[in-house]
């Protein structure tokens, strides 16, 4: 279904000379797929797409005159990432009411456009994960899609991965989205196939994100199995943790906190309880584990990993860990994990770790131990975890 609305107090001449000044200002192909403007969550929707949620709403056709929507291309969304497993997408009824377009070229477009949808999405209940909706901009008279932008937003309105397309990709131009033929059904397949392009884009970029990430060091290394085979998926986890002294007064509140706060994430309810590691935590929290009512028990134990300067001082670095997760009614380990948080290997050897820095140690660790069991047992991947403070804070999750 289409839906048309003219705006007919403004409309400017010359369309077609002003929307061909787009972004590099000429007429030649990239070897990138589109164009994406760096942002601080690409590699973390990136790793978490195939495990998230996400709202698509109807697609938009955008002139200085008239704004049109499309729910025949917001259902092609939802089914291709639905069917080819991508992420659970659900298609939202609800159109996102947009001021006239502005701009001289489709960076501008872009940029205003990415304000005008965050705010019409604060406005929304947003249930998902992440909102996509996908617009094309079309000159008044021709029957042309000058550009593609797929704008992909997180539930505060930040960009997380969007982008736009336009003569200067191959995707694009191998496309051919023009007809001298001025009639609605051609417009309809223009935008069906200006659709397929977007979302061929999507996923190319999607890929080439996860690939870069897998390049690059992590911050951490962690090897971990299942053991036996169970098809329980604990949704309640009693945390055990040990943790070496010289990390409690920076390191406890933090790894608490991100751990239960990474568990809920994911729909696993979690209870988190540090002690000794001379002390039997069974037996230590035996009243709070029978009034908590686990479906497993998960034991972590993290020790400091240190680095010898030349002074002899032993620096503390990052983390070495072992995780285990066992049945409530015996000891029997179903899954371990084990591996280290080295910010040397992350920054480099000048690297110096301040007393302040090792709660990110902490949210290093959790991302790590969360992720690998998330994929391990639930066989899934995590939902997103942030490991800075600036992407935390951004995200909602807790920094203290």
């Amino acid at each position: 279904m289409r839906i048309k609305i003219f705006d007919l107090g403004f409309i400017i001449p010359l369309l077609v000379i002003l929307l061909t000044s787009c972004v590099g200002g000429h007429d030649q192909q990239s070897d990138s797929v589109a164009f994406q403007p760096e942002n601080a969550h690409s590699s973390e929707f990136a790793s978490a797409f195939k495990a998230s949620t996400i709202t698509v709403y109807p697609s938009i056709v955008r002139s200085y005159n008239e704004t049109s929507y499309y729910e025949a291309s917001q259902d092609q969304i939802v089914a291709y990432l639905n069917n080819n497993g991508f992420t659970s997408a659900v298609a939202k009824k609800e159109n996102i009411k947009l001021a006239q377009l502005e701009g001289r070229s489709q960076w501008a477009f872009f940029n205003n456009d990415m304000s005008l949808i965050k705010d019409a999405l604060n406005n929304l209940q947003q249930d998902a994960d992440y909102s996509l909706v996908m617009t094309f901009i079309m000159p008044p008279g021709k029957q042309t899609i000058f550009g593609i932008q797929c704008y992909i937003l997180n539930k505060q309105g930040d960009n997380v991965f969007s982008f736009l397309l336009n003569s200067h990709h191959k995707l694009y131009k191998e496309a051919q989205l023009q007809s001298n033929d001025h009639s609605e059904s051609v417009r309809v397949q223009l935008v069906d196939t200006a659709t397929q392009v977007g979302l061929d884009a999507l996923i190319q970029l999607l890929n080439k994100t996860d690939d870069g990430q897998k390049s690059k060091p992590q911050g951490y290394e962690i090897t971990s199995q299942n053991i036996g085979v169970s098809d329980n998926k604990p949704q309640r986890i009693f945390v055990l943790t040990t943790l070496h002294e010289q990390l409690i007064p920076t390191y406890m509140h933090s790894l608490k906190h991100s751990l239960m706060s990474a568990f809920e994430a994911n729909g696993v309810t979690t209870s988190v309880k540090f002690f000794s590691a001379d002390k039997d935590g069974r037996k230590r929290f035996k009243t709070e584990i029978h009034s908590f009512k686990p479906d497993a028990i998960l034991n972590i134990d993290i020790k400091p990993l240190y680095r010898q300067r030349k002074d002899d001082y032993q620096a503390i670095i990052g983390t070495l860990f072992d995780a285990k997760l066992a049945d409530v009614n015996n000891t029997n380990t179903r899954w371990k994990a084990s591996g280290k948080v080295d910010y040397i290997q992350m920054f480099g050897k000048n690297y110096t770790a301040h007393e302040g820095i090792r709660k990110e140690f902490a949210w290093h660790t959790t991302a790590a131990i969360v992720r690998a069991y998330m994929m391990d047992v639930n066989g899934h991947p995590s939902k997103p975890i942030y490991t800075d403070t600036e992407t935390r804070q951004i995200n909602g999750q807790r920094t203290d």
